[in-house]
């Protein structure tokens, strides 16, 4: 019985690591490209850090990079609306910002897979994963200047 409970103590503690790894190897990046003045930002994901980039070629409004912490309940609501398979099935490359209009861009490493979509807010090719849009929208808002 004394052997028992390490060998059970190490099976948890190798059960969550790997949990823990695999949800280490999601990096999901989002961004706005916008026409005229409208500039384009990034914004990076990880369970750890969140990164972002606002760059504009004109002067309002100015430039902004911030660094933040994760939030660790936003990271597990944001994965628990992602559906990989769903995701890598949606194939959308939109060229709004062509005519000074904004597409939003999303990709996602998941492991050793890659998969980006460029979109507008009214494309239907995203519904299958809207709720997902939505979730990482409005963490991309937090960030966003005024």
């Amino acid at each position: 019985m004394r052997t028992a409970f390490p060998i059970i103590f190490l099976f948890c503690l190798t059960a969550m690591s790997c949990e823990e790894e695999n949800d280490a190897e999601i990096i999901i990046k989002t961004g706005r490209d916008c026409g005229w003045c409208g500039g384009s930002d990034s914004l990076t994901l990880t369970k750890v850090n969140n990164h972002y980039e606002f760059r504009n070629s004109c002067p309002e409004p100015p430039s902004k990079e911030e660094y933040k912490r994760a939030n660790r309940t936003q990271w597990n609501e944001l994965l628990a609306a992602l559906d990989w398979d769903t995701f890598k099935q949606v194939n959308v490359n939109t060229c709004a910002q062509c005519a000074d209009g904004c597409d939003t861009w999303v990709v996602i490493e998941n492991k050793n897979e890659t998969h980006q979509i460029r979109f507008t807010e009214n494309s239907p090719e995203i519904d299958p994963i809207r709720e997902f849009v939505e979730k990482l929208d409005a963490l991309h808002e937090e960030f966003r200047p005024d």
